[in-house]
């Protein structure tokens, strides 16, 4: 579920459900690797305070820590997240926009490159006979 956007900064930074699974699944493999949780504190450079946090989901974990984390513990990332569906493709309306989109920037950057002015006459006589198609 996503936060609306009118949520205070506060509000923002309070832990989820995706927070406390995070630290659950942490939980668990610290234990798989037979870590006490003083063990992964130190592994990491933290408190085992914050492994607590962490665990309890009470604080969250920047990206760079969970990679961290994912690291010492020897885990794929994805095993720190819960398994969800995706809503499914882009229709192809909205495709079509975003590659027109990136063709135009594209095509900006490839013009703003044209030092010759004779040659950027003829690239925007070219535009302009595309124009009208």
């Amino acid at each position: 579920m996503l936060k609306s956007e009118n949520n205070s900064g506060h509000d923002a930074r309070k832990p989820t459900d995706a927070d406390r699974f995070v630290g659950q699944q942490l939980r668990q493999g610290r234990r798989e690797m037979g870590l006490t949780q003083d063990g992964l504190a130190q592994l990491l450079g933290v408190t085992f305070q914050q492994i607590q946090k962490y665990e309890a989901g009470h604080s969250r974990m920047s990206a760079g820590r969970l990679r961290e984390v994912a690291i010492a513990l020897k885990k794929p990332i994805s095993f720190f997240y819960e398994p969800f569906e995706s809503t499914g493709r882009k229709s192809h309306a909205a495709e079509t926009r975003l590659r027109v989109k990136d063709l135009r920037r594209d095509a900006k950057k490839l013009i703003d490159q044209i030092g010759d002015a004779d040659d950027l006459q003829v690239a925007v006589r070219l535009l302009k006979a595309l124009e009208t198609n």
